[in-house]
């Protein structure tokens, strides 16, 4: 539901799938599904008819794990979609292709500078998948060709899921492979993005922003004379001297003020307000921001409600919902800040992702027995866990603190969930802090500064180190069945 330009994400990823002939839709909502429901309705608007089924709570299912809650509904060949990603891929070549090939998958495949990132296919004769491999260790790679999340099954495929924990890419496919199954791989030069990270979403948005020149909204209309255009929806207030160039997108009530400057790849969402002399550049603000006065704000999103103060300097990063970033604050590039943190006057952030102090982690080693250590950071929590008494980490676990803070604060049901088996495993002592530090480090490399490394057990930064960086865990899967 991250909004794109005019639209959510989900928008452009269902408008894809109707232009390609997919009009029978089934959408696997857990997270924010409220949202997604309300926004989509029965998919009218879409063209599309759109079947809900919906993540019973407190259980996580992998990407290929969820479809068993919609076996009952796929007795035909069908289309997934991950939610994430959007793309110009021909789905209806691809139908055709599945269907001359008569295997049981074919995945869409596109050429990737870093397949460290994704899953990648070698392909064989026919186009025919001789071998999968799931993020490769860079450089080891032995293609190109990464898994855009398009995949075309046969219902027969859904039986062999065996754990709604499942992955496609890292349990289905090679599992499938293992026991004689045929993948075949859909390579194509089509644009496609992952714009479930920072670098990925700003590109959507501006693939979304080229595209308004025939495909704007009815509401919209072009402001000035800029080429490309710049497109607005609604009453705005414009200062004197400002400068804006396209592709831009300004919503109903944003507020730009004298001296602004913005460059292209913008997006101000609704009651966004930009105080004088501030220089945005491909930058989204979502609703209700406020950036102060000049500020230089640089391929960044800014969550809704944010108040910037005057002369920061943001570049490359997130700032989550709420934040409140005091006067001459700097956030150094691959810095993510959590929804309701706040950044003192003259602080610099990098690479932390702060908690508010209300949301931190408070270890005690009893009922009621303060440890006298918390985290307000994955970075003071990794570093909590090497120190803290041993019965404080058996006292959390068994208590299922770790589980709920972790998804409730940090977001990431993926990390609840492996942290959930390893409270399950029953482990004590050094050696259940040693695999509680094993889950909470590989997800903090995964998704923390790329200036960022935690290293062993010292937790070590260092400068090498580049991940890609979710903007949220993926709760929610389409599926399509033809």
């Amino acid at each position: 539901m991250l909004p794109l330009g005019p639209y959510p994400i989900i928008h452009y990823v269902l408008s894809h799938l109707s232009r390609n002939g997919f009009h029978d839709i089934i959408i696997i909502v857990g997270y924010l599904k409220d949202q997604v429901m309300g926004y989509l309705g029965d998919g009218s608007l879409f063209g599309v008819r759109i079947t809900y089924v919906v993540e019973p709570e407190g259980v996580a299912f992998g990407t290929a794990g969820s479809l068993k809650l919609a076996a009952h509904l796929l007795d035909d060949t069908f289309l997934v979609v991950q939610s994430d990603t959007i793309s110009e891929i021909s789905l209806t070549e691809m139908a055709h292709f599945h269907s001359d090939r008569a295997g049981e998958v074919s995945i869409a495949l596109t050429e990737v500078e870093d397949p460290s990132l994704y899953g990648v296919a070698v392909l064989g004769k026919r186009e025919e998948i001789v071998k999968f491999l799931e993020k490769p260790a860079r450089g080891s790679a032995l293609s190109k060709l990464a898994s855009t999340g398009f995949y075309i099954l046969e219902p027969d495929v859904v039986d062999y899921i065996e754990d709604e924990r499942w992955d496609f890419a890292r349990d289905l496919f090679p599992y499938l492979m293992r026991i004689g199954q045929h993948l075949f791989g859909f390579a194509s030069k089509s644009f496609w993005v992952d714009v479930g990270e920072l670098k990925g979403y700003l590109r959507g948005a501006g693939w979304v922003l080229r595209k308004l020149d025939r495909d704007a909204p009815i509401d919209a209309r072009v402001l000035g004379n800029s080429e490309p255009p710049v497109f607005v929806r609604g009453k705005v207030m414009l200062g004197q001297r400002f400068q804006i160039s396209g592709p831009s997108w300004l919503d109903n009530g944003a507020v730009i003020g004298d001296d602004v400057q913005i460059q292209p790849g913008t997006v101000l969402k609704e009651d966004s307000e930009i105080r004088s002399g501030t220089y945005l550049d491909e930058t989204v603000t979502f609703e209700n921001t406020v950036i102060g006065r000049k500020c230089s704000i640089k391929s960044a999103i800014i969550g809704e409600r944010a108040s910037v103060g005057n002369n920061v300097a943001i570049d490359s990063a997130i700032i989550g919902q709420g934040c409140t970033i005091g006067d001459r604050a700097k956030i150094l590039p691959g810095s993510r800040l959590w929804p309701n943190t706040r950044v003192e006057e003259d602080g610099t952030v990098d690479g932390i992702m702060a908690v508010p102090r209300d949301k931190s982690f408070y270890f005690d080693t009893g009922l009621g027995q303060y440890s006298g250590i918390l985290a307000s950071s994955i970075g003071e929590f990794l570093e909590a866990l090497k120190i803290v008494p041993l019965r404080s980490l058996e006292y959390h676990i068994g208590r299922r603190d770790f589980e709920k803070w972790t998804k409730d604060v940090l977001g990431s049901i993926e990390l609840a969930d492996n942290i959930r088996t390893l409270r399950r495993s029953q482990l004590k002592g050094e050696e259940l802090r040693l695999q509680l530090i094993d889950f909470v480090l590989e997800w903090a490399e995964r998704v923390s500064s790329p200036n960022e490394t935690f290293v062993g057990n010292d937790f070590r930064r260092k400068r090498r180190f580049r991940r890609k960086r979710r903007l949220a865990p993926e709760y929610s899967l389409a599926v399509e069945s033809r």
